[in-house]
Parts: C-alpha cells; sequence; structure tokens
C-alpha cells in the first residue's frame, strides 16, 4: 500500500531543510547511542492527537539525506516492536521541496505490505489503512511543527 502526505510551511527552503536535517542527524545520533547500549531507536506513531488514541512504538532508521539545490530526501523505515508478524514495516522518504522564495513542501511517500496474506490485505483495506494515513499525518505534522518552531 503507498501512502503519501504533505505539509507546506512558509519559510525559505535553506531554513527548512537545515532544521529538519538537524533534528533528524539528532534522532541518528540518539539511534547510534541506543545502538552502543544495546538497545534500538524508537518512536511512538498512531492517531488521536499527541497522546494516541491508538499508537504503537516502532523502531525507527533515519539514512543518509540525498540532496540538490533545490531538494533534499532522507530515506525512512519504520517497523513495530515486538509480535512483527502483525504489523508491517513502512519504507518511506521524507522529502524537502522548494516551492519557491518563501514556500517549501515536507512530503511523506512510503509504502508498506499488509501482513496476513489475503485476509490481512483485506482487514487493510478496510480499517488499518486509514490508521496508517493517520499516523504518518501526525508524523509529518509533527515535524513541520518541531521546524517551524525552531524547536529543531
Amino acid at each position: 500500500m503507498f501512502i503519501y502526505y504533505f505539509a507546506q510551511l512558509g519559510q525559505p527552503f535553506e531554513k527548512v531543510e537545515d532544521r529538519v536535517c538537524r533534528l533528524l542527524r539528532d534522532l541518528t545520533g540518539w539511534a547510534d547511542a541506543a545502538y552502543r547500549d544495546g538497545e534500538e531507536l524508537r518512536a511512538r506513531v498512531g492517531v488521536g492527537g499527541k497522546r494516541g488514541f491508538i499508537a504503537k512504538t516502532v523502531t525507527l532508521d533515519v539514512g543518509r539525506p540525498v540532496r540538490t539545490p533545490h531538494q533534499t530526501t532522507i530515506p525512512l523505515s519504520w517497523k513495530a516492536t515486538g509480535a512483527p508478524g502483525l504489523f508491517p514495516q513502512m519504507n518511506a522518504d521524507l522529502t524537502v521541496a522548494r516551492l519557491g522564495p518563501d514556500m517549501v513542501q515536507l512530503g511523506f511517500s512510503g509504502s508498506y505490505e499488509a501482513p496476513g496474506g489475503p485476509v490481512g490485505q483485506a482487514i487493510d483495506e478496510a480499517l488499518l489503512h486509514r490508521i496508517a494515513e493517520s499516523s504518518v499525518k501526525g508524523f509529518v505534522d509533527r515535524i513541520a511543527e518541531a521546524v517551524g518552531d525552531g524547536a529543531a
């Protein structure tokens, strides 16, 4: 299944790109420290606001950014902790793209394969894909909020 979501920020590309990369570099640093300690970088994704009505802890892998003059793409993947056979692994790209002098799009394009064969696919199409879309929306919106506030 494919998922795409984006947010727009009314800021210069260079500023947003720098903040997103710093934010994700910090996540990578946390991942390196966690790896040295025998742990993994974990995050919570879900729906229902900041507390998460439905949420799942996932391991998060942040790849190296690929830069061009007008776009930076960061590979991401996440997979659920515990009972991995019940939840899909998301492979995605987080992209910062210049739209104009003071307009940037923060886009997420990802895909996953529903576990459980045809039955899992039917359940995903009926309900779980909407939860995945909402989780991605929350993830992107939180990054956009952190970048927009300069909190990165």
